[in-house]
């Protein structure tokens, strides 16, 4: 099993190999992060967010909507503050979304930021963003 905060090969000091965050975590050659459950409005809101250092990151970027009722959302993805990849759900078609993933390659230093925004009203809806992914130096 890797060390957390150093001593050997995995996790860096300061990663949460456990639980919910808005950053990215390491666990030796592989990454990821949770966002855990949140509660969203109108306001565009962040996820998660993080910046890579001289390494690169293939991964899988996944957003849900864990409820039965409610309104459309919009999910954007961002490198250094530039939209890479968005889409907008249907609650009437959520299903339908909800397996959804993005798949990214994350250049070296770049600031990634996952958001979510409800579009269809101001009443806040849970939300939850994922990524996981393989780390390369």
């Amino acid at each position: 099993m890797a060390l957390v905060g150093g001593g050997g090969a995995g996790n860096i000091a300061g990663s949460n190999p456990a639980g919910t965050g808005t950053s990215l975590n390491y666990i030796g050659d592989h990454v990821y992060g949770y966002s855990g459950l949140q509660t969203i409005d109108d306001n565009e809101t962040s996820l998660l967010e993080f910046s890579l250092g001289n390494e690169y990151v293939v991964a899988k970027v996944q957003f849900n909507y864990p409820t039965g009722t409610g309104d459309n959302f919009l999910y954007k993805v961002y490198f250094n503050e530039e939209v890479v990849q968005s889409y907008e759900i249907d609650h009437s078609a959520l299903y339908g979304y909800q397996n959804s993933v993005i798949h990214l390659v994350i250049p070296s230093y770049t600031k990634v930021k996952l958001t979510a925004d409800n579009v269809g009203s101001s009443t806040g809806r849970p939300q939850i963003a994922s990524i996981t992914g393989r780390l390369y130096a």
